[in-house]
């Protein structure tokens, strides 16, 4: 598994869209273009969060449909990604996220996540770019685990980004 490959087909991705929908990130505003991709990151977490109902004391051991789960999942990674390409973290590879994982619940994951995401926001935005891949490494280490958290693998996750948006 090559996380490089991911950066590449998300780029290529949105650069399709762009093309497609002739997009002018410019007619948007430099600040409203860089928070754009955190809070469409933010509200894919807020559906993950939302399918599984792990917030709720009557719903969270409820069974979800693992294809339902992966899409959101995935919906979520295309914009963390973007948030890596966007701003030159993705010279990461698999090996430093690997030594990151943590085995938290979901609840944890979904707050400690919220908060790196701010971390990042800020630090990128102070010009810290040190910080800010450090943060990054830690946030993408975190999604990794939330997924793993909701049952599913890396290399599924993987596999399943590069059959359905590689071509």
């Amino acid at each position: 598994m090559e996380l490089h490959q991911l950066f590449k087909i998300q780029d290529i991705l949105e650069n399709k869209i762009k093309n497609y929908v002739d997009i002018d990130e410019n007619a948007l505003g430099k600040e409203n273009t860089f928070h754009l991709r955190f809070l469409a990151f933010q509200v894919k977490l807020g559906e993950i969060a939302n399918l599984t109902k792990c917030y709720k004391y009557s719903n969270g051991n409820k069974e979800i449909p693992k294809d339902k789960l992966i899409f959101r999942y995935i919906d979520g990674m295309k914009f963390l990604l973007s948030i890596g390409n966007t701003h030159n973290f993705n010279i990461i590879d698999d090996s430093a996220l690997i030594l990151m994982m943590e085995e938290l619940h979901p609840i944890t994951l979904f707050s400690f996540i919220y908060d790196d995401i701010a971390a990042l926001r800020h630090a990128i935005q102070i010009g810290n770019y040190v910080d800010a891949l450090s943060i990054y490494i830690r946030l993408f280490s975190r999604y990794i685990s939330l997924g793993k958290a909701f049952g599913l693998t890396f290399e599924e996750v993987y596999n399943h980004y590069i059959s359905n948006y590689s071509s």
